[in-house]
């Protein structure tokens, strides 16, 4: 019943979001965060706790402003979202600011593809589709969905701007392929690993954390670059990192460890600045070390 349920709200959002303009439906998205910020106690207590363990220096009455405007994010990205087949040249001359475009080329062009790293921040959802605005060779790994109507729905506008979506359980084998023909990998990378992962410290607390993009890294010698989209009053900032120095000591699992740690740091960088931005609703050090 509840698969149901879920599958008929978003395609009640889809037909809302669809009678009005792109700045009235992001009011809209921004309003709906409101109210769900008001009633998600779950959720909030989750975001208040991790907040309060990264910066201890800040109050509750300030934690919770941050919450707020996470849930406000949320909500706006929510409306956004559904846009994602009107993300053509024109909205990006008109919302978004490039930067770091030069480096992502410049990557492109040496043959080894590239692996995008990117982070619940901002709105994920609408960087893949800018990518295919520039004519990028796109495949976006995503987890799919327990409620397999919603997926379906959420993957169809994610395929509408050109990109190729794969699973998370994607052969290893295809992923390397895939990189080897000059593609972008584009990888969400930033939301606790289980039992799979690596530990690295991230925002000052040891969190398990995916060990694909540096692994990726070390066997194909593909570089990595860290994607952020940065909501930016009415627009958007899109940073494009420069690719980053891969650490080769000779010992695979320091490695490893080391090359996790260098992208992580570069969201880290981001987080400390945008707080608001991040998607602090999820459990990032569920999984303990040992």
């Amino acid at each position: 019943m509840r698969k149901y349920i879920e599958f008929y709200l978003l395609k009640i959002f889809e037909t809302v979001f669809s009678l009005f303009s792109f700045r009235i439906s992001r009011w809209i998205g921004m309003c709906i965060g409101g109210i769900v910020f008001l009633v998600d106690q779950q959720h909030r207590l989750i975001a208040r706790k991790n907040l309060c363990a990264v910066f201890r220096d800040k109050n509750l009455q300030e934690i919770d402003r941050i919450i707020k405007k996470v849930y406000f994010n949320l909500g706006q990205s929510l409306a956004e979202f559904f846009y994602i087949p009107w993300v053509d040249r024109e909205f990006v001359n008109r919302f978004v600011e490039i930067k770091g475009k030069e480096y992502m080329d410049r990557a492109l062009a040496q043959g080894k593809g590239v692996i995008n790293v990117v982070g619940h921040f901002g709105n994920w959802e609408l960087i893949n589709p800018i990518y295919r605005v520039f004519n990028y060779p796109l495949t976006a790994v995503a987890y799919p969905q327990n409620n397999k109507l919603t997926n379906e729905v959420i993957n169809q506008y994610r395929t509408s701007s050109g990109a190729v979506i794969v699973s998370n359980e994607e052969p290893y084998k295809n992923l390397v392929e895939i990189l080897r023909q000059g593609g972008l990998l584009s990888l969400v990378a930033d939301q606790d690993a289980g039992d799979h992962g690596i530990f690295v410290d991230f925002l000052g607390k040891q969190a398990s954390t995916v060990k694909g993009p540096a692994i990726l890294a070390l066997r194909t010698s593909a570089p990595i670059i860290v994607t952020c989209l940065i909501r930016n009053g009415a627009g958007y900032q899109m940073i494009m990192s420069k690719p980053l120095e891969i650490v080769r000591t000779g010992n695979w699992k320091e490695d490893v460890l080391m090359n996790t740690r260098l992208w992580c740091k570069v969201l880290e960088d981001y987080i400390y600045q945008y707080p608001d931005q991040w998607f602090w609703l999820h459990r990032r050090w569920k999984t303990i070390e040992g």
